[in-house]
């Protein structure tokens, strides 16, 4: 968060789970994980644990959007960091949405990262579609866990707010488990707009209907 967003604390947080701060399906269950210090000798025993063997990973980011070739470079750097060989992608944006759709594997074009992001309007529930895992979203690498689809199906089948949350902090905590994709923090943006113009509508992202401005 810090790579782009800055030292100002006030304005990002790291994220312990998939759905916005402050909604009321927030929560944090299943999160310790991301919580605390990094352990970057603990990880690296990890990776020598799990029978890496130097295979090169391709992770990929694009250069046009300022968050993203931050967030690719700070990647790059810890997967160094952790003894891993990285092949690093480092192309546009529409290179890279062409690339994501590829399920060949990552020395015959497809891949195994990219960071991105997403508006908090987006991740309020669980209709976001990067949170599923039916095997069918590109975008989170073909995600396939059903536990996942099933605590996701109990959401959508519960009758109140608290068999809601119920639902929520068991998907957090499966989704979290089986890294449907890593959730790396929240961050709010600042806006400046002209005086001369009128009908601002707040937001969780700029609308422009209703707009005018004067002379």
């Amino acid at each position: 968060m810090r790579a782009y967003v800055g030292d100002d604390d006030s304005m990002w947080k790291q994220m312990p789970g998939y759905f916005t701060p402050g909604t009321p399906l927030y929560t944090e269950e299943g999160g310790e994980i991301l919580k605390g210090p990094r352990k970057l000798d603990a990880a690296k025993r990890l990776l020598e644990d799990s029978g890496y063997t130097g295979q090169p990973i391709t992770c990929m980011a694009a250069q046009d959007f300022p968050y993203m070739k931050a967030w690719g470079d700070v990647t790059v750097d810890l997967l160094k960091r952790l003894n891993m060989k990285v092949d690093f992608a480092a192309v546009d944006w529409g290179t890279l949405i062409a690339r994501r759709q590829q399920k060949s594997p990552p020395a015959q074009g497809g891949w195994h990262m990219f960071p991105t992001a997403f508006f908090g309007a987006d991740c309020i529930d669980p209709t976001n579609r990067f949170i599923r895992a039916s095997g069918d979203q590109a975008a989170n690498g073909w995600a396939n866990v059903p536990q996942v689809e099933a605590d996701v199906a109990a959401w959508y089948d519960a009758k109140t707010l608290d068999e809601e949350k119920a639902a929520i902090r068991r998907l957090n905590r499966t989704a979290i488990d089986q890294v449907v994709y890593a959730p790396l923090g929240m961050y709010l943006r600042h806006y400046a707009w002209r005086k001369n113009l009128t009908g601002i509508a707040q937001g969780p992202l700029p609308l422009f209907w209703g707009v005018s401005k004067t002379a």
